[in-house]
């Protein structure tokens, strides 16, 4: 598709062809059978759509395309299930407006919608392995595509699009409508001058739909970072700790930042310049998570072996210049440490860090009088037996969540599952006050096991929100390799109330201090066990 002077008009006709394309794909009889090329039949009506003098005619080249994909007609539709089993139901209004779309094109889109159609689809499946988010499949790469390429630009577009229209569980807790930012993207998407460029229009693409499982993979990372983890504690750009770096590093680390250290400048650039610059790339569920992001994964990193920081440290402002390790060489300490599964704080305070890469087995006979699981952290599930069956905790068998899971048959409608529930029956289950500790890095698998915990008599949730990004994570292959990823099953309470963007609240809040990151204090894990103390575990 050649490049040039694009109207509103044709924005416009781009935006319905991309909603007609994506509606085919996911309910034509044929279509979703694999029997077309459906990408090649994309690019090649998309100059079709351009420079055109009406609707009317736009309307009429779309009929024209449309019906040489023959299916067996079929009156009626399929009946939707019990309305209190429906979270989300198909977008499909548009498909009804004859003043935009005419008559005839409007009554094909319906036979479509109304048409008898297997229950598999050749790009999409809903795998039990899954638990029944979308897995996508056949979606061609087009690794060899350079950019700018306008066609293939707005095919990554029109698949993502879709993508999220039709298998979003979320979609609709957006903040903007869906078909505008649709509107707002085409124009962007047209202008691309490189590879870069794309990436980035991806980014910002993905960030509208505020979910921090979204994300666009692909790209070059920086090779260079600071081995120190960064919190927003207080507002501030706080040091907590450094890495681990891996025995094979070579060169000589540098230490000049220290735990309590609030970073101001980065590269003589203020930080909240860089967190409002770097903000419209980044998906998030919430305000924590998004500082989370740019905390870990944006603020010291660099092409360069060299940073310039500046940093406050006990009021003075202190300016240096710091040598980087490449990013390969770093241990991430954010989300897994290497330490222990199993300690006691006291004879009498079990605790358990659920992020412990030397891993074990969670203890099935506990007799501390009280006990906190670590949440703040990714579950190392691969080395942590027995954690996500604790039937240890739970006296019986109790509600704690509930999914909605898409569809096949009518794309876009999402539906309630049956409770999940956790325990069993068991009279000798422990019976002592627990603590779950969450904060921004609870996310996804950490936030479920945190509802699958809270359930257990005698226990409070401490710290401060979570990711509110729970749910499996879904993948899409875009033109030019890159990746995109979104949360692809919709997690609630048992009544149905919402996790998505706001997280599990927890029932007392405690937050970290810049003075006691200074001082070397866990204030989280130090409220936990001043709360158990004081609730006469002695």
């Amino acid at each position: 598709m050649p490049g040039g002077e694009y109207t509103h008009a044709d924005v416009e006709n781009l935006a319905l062809l991309c909603k007609v394309w994506g509606f085919m794909k996911y309910y034509h009889p044929s279509v979703r059978a694999g029997e077309y090329d459906w990408d090649r039949e994309l690019l090649c009506i998309m100059p079709s759509l351009v420079s055109l003098p009406s609707k009317e005619k736009r309307n009429e080249v779309l009929v024209k395309w449309i019906d040489q994909f023959d299916f067996k007609k079929k009156n009626g539709i399929y009946s939707l299930c019990a309305s209190d089993s429906i979270k989300l139901l198909p977008d499909l209004d548009w498909i009804e407006d004859k003043s935009n779309l005419g008559t005839i094109l409007s009554d094909r889109l319906k036979e479509i919608r109304d048409a008898e159609r297997d229950t598999a689809s050749y790009y999409v499946n809903l795998g039990v392995i899954n638990m029944g988010n979308a897995v996508f499949e056949h979606e061609e790469r087009y690794s060899k595509c350079t950019f700018p390429n306008i066609s293939y630009q707005l095919l990554s577009l029109f698949r993502l699009w879709n993508a999220i229209q039709y298998y979003f569980p979320y979609k609709y807790l957006l903040n903007n409508s869906w078909d505008d930012v649709l509107l707002d993207n085409i124009p962007v998407f047209l202008e691309i001058t490189d590879r870069t460029d794309y990436e980035n229009a991806l980014k910002r693409f993905i960030a509208e739909v505020h979910d921090t499982h979204a994300g666009i993979y692909g790209g070059p990372t920086k090779k260079y970072l600071v081995p120190v983890v960064i919190r927003f504690i207080e507002g501030k750009a706080v040091v907590t700790e450094y890495y681990e770096l891996k025995s094979s590093f070579k060169g000589e680390e540098d230490r000049t930042l220290q735990p309590g250290d609030v970073i101001v400048r980065v590269n003589s650039e203020e930080v909240d310049s860089i967190v409002k610059r770097i903000t419209p790339y980044i998906s998030a569920s919430n305000e924590a998570t998004l500082q989370r992001q740019i905390a870990v994964n944006e603020l010291l990193w660099s092409n360069d072996t060299l940073l310039y920081v500046d940093y406050e440290r006990n009021g003075a402002i202190e300016k240096t210049r710091i040598r980087c390790v490449p990013n390969q060489m770093c241990e991430s300490t954010v989300f897994q440490k290497p330490q222990p599964l199993i300690s006691y704080l006291s004879p009498d305070i079990l605790y358990l860090y659920m992020g412990s890469t030397i891993g074990g087995e969670v203890p099935r006979e506990i007799k501390s009088k009280g006990m906190i699981i670590d949440l703040r952290a990714y579950p190392v599930m691969e080395k942590i037996n027995g954690y996500w069956e604790y039937n240890t905790l739970y006296p019986s068998s109790t509600n704690f969540s509930i999914f909605t899971h898409g569809s096949l048959l009518q794309p876009g409608l999402f539906t309630f599952g049956p409770i999940i529930k956790a325990g069993k029956e068991n009279e000798d289950y422990y019976q002592g006050k627990k603590v779950i500790l969450v904060n921004e890095v609870t996310q996804s698998h950490a936030e479920f096991m945190t509802m699958k915990y809270r359930c257990t008599p005698n226990t409070v949730v401490m710290g401060s929100t979570t990711a509110g990004a729970d749910g499996n994570c879904s993948s899409i292959i875009l033109p030019g390799n890159f990746r995109a990823t979104f949360t692809g099953l919709g997690v609630y309470y048992p009544d149905k109330s919402e996790t998505q963007q706001i997280g599990i609240l927890p029932d007392i809040e405690v937050k970290s201090t810049i003075q006691g990151i200074h001082e070397g204090c866990d204030e989280v894990l130090e409220a936990a066990i001043k709360y158990l103390n004081t609730e006469e575990v002695r």
